[in-house]
């Protein structure tokens, strides 16, 4: 037998056996299966490799050659392979990846089957039967750009993981497989694609390379657990992905191991915190009593969800629910211990937030309730004045501080503790207003659902209580009347507006100057505290329309 026939038939041998071997190890993993078929497509062509090199004659090898019309699909294969291991199988989900990837070379193929554009024809060596460069190599050219153009996109693609991947294990990985095809892709590209272009003929390299390059890589899944998937490699992967931090303590009470997710919370780096006592990130009398506490606790020895903090690099306290147990050999011996937490920062300021809030409401609730007992008192007092001037008086005060009162029962039972709904806290303060006084009065409500905050809402609600009673007082003189109240927002600005159709002010007053003590509160509110305009309008009754800008508070 002709030895360089003996070695194809060798390689499809060893190659056929690596490929069984690899799905053996995880049938059900996409990566196994795909290494299978790419090995099974490597065998395939190794063996035909040897038919057409120790063919008796040239119609056999003919036929040999012909035989190994599949071999375009070598580097397609590859490279959907590629994309599994370097996980890009996003790019797998879509159908023009499969056209670009699959679709020359089964162009490729039919041409080789039906041609010898590609191969050419067939010549007698010294290492056996061969293919020969066509003569007319346009489409030998182009099929030679085709897959130089798939091994270097192979290539950039590990080059890539190798450089974004952050696990070392991964990373040992993917150097392995890079370096089994970058080998392989040399010494084919020197003997089977330059050589034969200045036609300088050697034994192809092509089918031995790649096995080169499969025993390299079965070499870093025995060394790496590349295909296997075992408790220890899903640990690795569960530790460098997991969100919780996690520590591993020697005995002497060392570090030996942090995942990411501690190194990000710390702000070191792997090589600062690996070897260091544990100390350095936890306070020693906290490792002490943590110590005494799993020593207490012989027979179980685990401690979960202890609240302490941890110290970063930058000396910061970061809180952190900690779970620490004891990890022991098969004998029973102490090898050190786990540490796992979560960092409790979101969760101590979402409980001080809450805490806040609680608090806020209280003051709400407390402050509504004294307001309330101020007009109890009021209401009171004023049974014992018989000057209804007076009593007048303590009336209107009633009012104001029941106004007031009302925006803190409304913030108290609002979401948010911090805006009220102008619709709701207007149209309960106008009818309780109405209802104190006996005439038939109609009320148009022509409010907009927004919300403010306590700034404005004071203020304008007020400024409303003073209008309303107002015109309750003097508009309508016991006869049937109408009430409009507005309050529209719109490009920033706030328009507030009290109108009716009683009698009207008198021309004669001006409102800014009166001694009455509600208009002169409706100024100052109005100008001072919103540092808005009042209009008044005397047109078939009184209009008083308050313009000013809308706080950021105003939604």
């Amino acid at each position: 037998m002709n030895i360089y026939a003996g070695s194809s038939l060798l390689v499809s041998y060893i190659i056929l056996l690596l490929g069984t071997y690899i799905y053996q190890k995880d049938p059900k993993n996409e990566l196994n299966r795909m290494f299978t078929v790419f090995c099974v497509l490597l065998g395939y062509l190794a063996f035909t490799e040897f038919g057409y090199r120790q063919a008796v004659d040239a119609d056999t090898a003919y036929i040999w050659l012909k035989a190994a019309f599949v071999w375009p699909f070598v580097l397609p294969l590859f490279v959907h392979l590629i994309l599994i291991f370097t996980k890009k199988v996003t790019f797998l989900k879509k159908k023009l990846v499969y056209v670009l990837l699959y679709g020359p070379a089964f162009l490729f193929s039919a041409l080789e089957v039906t041609t010898d554009l590609l191969s050419g024809g067939y010549q007698k060596m010294y290492w056996g039967w061969t293919y020969t460069i066509p003569e007319e190599r346009l489409l030998y050219s182009i099929h030679i750009v085709w897959i130089i153009m798939l091994a270097v996109l192979s290539l950039l693609l590990l080059l890539q993981y190798c450089y974004e991947t952050e696990e070392p294990a991964e990373k040992q990985r993917a150097t392995y497989v890079l370096v089994g095809v970058s080998i392989p892709a040399i010494i084919v590209s020197v003997t089977d694609v330059v050589l034969p272009l200045i036609n300088i003929r050697v034994p192809e390299t092509a089918v031995p390379a790649v096995a080169l390059g499969v025993v390299f890589t079965v070499y870093g899944m025995w060394k790496y657990k590349l295909f296997i998937l075992t408790p220890a490699v899903a640990a690795e992967d569960i530790v460098a992905s997991m969100s919780n931090i996690l520590f591993l303590v020697k005995k002497d009470g060392t570090v030996s191991l942090a995942n990411q997710a501690a190194l990000d919370l710390l702000g070191y780096q792997k090589s600062e915190l690996v070897g260091q006592p544990l100390s350095c990130i936890v306070t020693e009398q906290e490792w002490r009593k943590i110590q005494d506490q799993l020593h207490s606790l012989a027979e179980k020895p685990f401690i979960r969800n202890r609240e302490t903090t941890v110290v970063t690099k930058e000396g910061k306290l970061t809180p952190v629910l900690l779970s620490v147990s004891v990890i022991r050999d098969k004998y029973g011996n102490n090898l050190g211990m786990t540490c796992v937490g979560s960092d409790l920062t979101d969760h101590r300021k979402a409980e001080e937030a809450q805490r806040k809030e609680v608090l806020l409401k209280e003051i709400h609730h407390r402050v509504k309730n004294n307001m309330q007992i101020m007009s109890s008192l009021l209401s009171l007092q004023s049974e014992y004045i018989t000057d209804e001037q007076y009593k007048e008086m303590f009336k209107d005060s009633q009012n104001r501080i029941k106004s007031m009162a009302l925006v803190h029962e409304k913030l108290y039972q609002s979401k948010t503790l911090e805006h009220i709904n102008v619709r709701e806290y207007i149209a309960d303060m106008v009818n309780r207003l109405v209802r104190s006084y006996p005439q038939d009065i109609t009320v148009t409500m022509e409010v907009d659902d927004v919300s403010i905050g306590v700034d404005t809402a004071v203020p304008c609600g007020l400024i409303i209580n003073e209008l309303v009673t107002n015109t309750l007082k003097h508009a309508f003189s016991g006869e049937k009347g109408e009430i409009i109240v507005g309050f529209h927002k719109s490009d920033g600005e706030i328009e507030l507006q009290v109108a009716d159709n009683g009698v009207g002010i008198p021309d004669t007053i001006d409102f800014r100057t009166t001694e009455t003590l509600g208009l002169q509160l409706v100024t100052i509110l109005a100008e001072d505290q919103l540092d808005g305009t009042v209009q008044l309008t005397r047109n078939k009754g009184t209009a008083f329309c308050i313009n000013f800008k809308s706080e950021q508070d105003a939604l």
